[in-house]
């Protein structure tokens, strides 16, 4: 109860969930993360995801890369590996549109550095500010293994 009155989390709770600053930050967080997964299960799969509202983001990753391989005949988990696009929209900007493979993650913010989202590229932070906001972010999967060239040398 010290710690709730602190606004602090507590630490049994923290033994079991996510780090945060204050009790109303992690309260929200858990408010957020209840929507996220409560639309998934009853309106089905979303067009894109709150990539900080997992617990578990490698764990999401992992469920994308073998979603990724099992749609390509011939490709092993071991040789696929995750790239990334940074698209120039928002959440909003994208609406209700799904990659056709891979998936749309918002959430995520550049620390000590800014995106120009017209050139895509890093720039300087702005003053003063910490956290610069990333727009959504085309995760998906490739096959690392080269086709044999083995043709292209026959004699």
């Amino acid at each position: 109860m010290d710690q709730m009155y602190d606004a602090k989390v507590p630490m049994n709770w923290r033994k079991i969930s996510w780090q945060s600053a204050t009790l109303g930050f992690w309260f929200t967080d858990l408010l957020e993360r209840n929507n996220q997964f409560s639309k998934w299960i009853n309106k089905g799969r979303p067009s894109s995801f709150w990539m900080t509202g997992f617990f578990n983001a490698q764990g999401f990753l992992t469920a994308m890369r073998q979603e990724v391989t099992r749609a390509h005949k011939g490709w092993a988990l071991d040789s696929v590996a995750v790239h990334n696009d940074v698209l120039k929209q928002t959440k909003e900007e994208v609406g209700g549109a799904s990659p056709q493979e891979g998936v749309y993650v918002y959430g995520l913010f550049m620390e000590g550095a800014g995106w120009d989202k017209n050139q895509s590229k890093i720039v300087e932070s702005s003053p003063k500010v910490l956290y610069a906001p990333m727009p959504v972010v085309h995760i998906f999967a490739t096959d690392n293994v080269k086709p044999k060239e083995s043709a292209l040398y026959e004699v």
